[in-house]
């Protein structure tokens, strides 16, 4: 019998796969937006960034482990993170590692075309943090405003100081994935 506050693995596979929808429509607005502006060169051009795929790749390393340790510590103080966390625990406990690793991914590569390309060529450094804020506390709760912000901050000034979408797209794996395995492992 199984806890009556666990959804069942039908449900949990329901919400990964309307999750996955969600993201996909964000990839896809993505590359319509660009390409209905001219702007789709931009995806090549940024896609490795100024400074190479292996500063890009260092950067967002080291920018994702400290933004998942942020995360970690920033939830031991924050009842709205703490539930942000029971709701992942939720949909991804039981799920194989492989599965959870896929949709860490393809949600990163989303939001990152999405907000650090689209959004960020379109309106700048600040369009794009506040667009990456408005959508995760209008998901998530105002309680993870602060946290979403400098998130977007940082993510954004790689992409701005010549990181590429790899290393901000490395940067925001690294922190899900290290940020998943933690809350499935306690």
């Amino acid at each position: 019998m199984t806890d009556p506050q666990e959804p069942d693995e039908p449900d949990r596979r329901v919400s990964l796969v309307v999750a996955a929808a969600v993201y996909g429509s964000i990839l896809v607005a993505a590359c319509s937006w660009l390409s209905a502006r001219d702007r789709g060169d931009q995806i090549a051009f940024l896609a490795i960034g100024e400074r190479g795929p292996w500063l890009g790749c260092a950067a967002g390393l080291v920018v994702g482990w400290l933004g998942a340790r942020a995360f970690a510590l920033s939830t031991g103080r924050s009842k709205h993170l703490r539930a942000t966390e029971d709701a992942a625990r939720l949909v991804f406990t039981g799920i194989d590692h492989r599965v959870v690793l896929a949709f860490v991914l393809f949600a990163v590569i989303a939001e990152e075309l999405f907000f650090r390309l689209a959004v960020q060529d379109a309106f700048g450094l600040p369009g794009a943090v506040a667009a990456y804020a408005l959508l995760h506390t209008c998901t998530v709760g105002v309680g993870a405003l602060p946290f979403a912000v400098a998130h977007a901050v940082v993510l954004g000034l790689l992409v701005q100081h010549g990181f590429g979408l790899l290393g901000c797209t490395t940067a925001h794996a690294i922190m899900n994935h290290l940020t998943l395995r933690r809350i499935l492992c306690t």
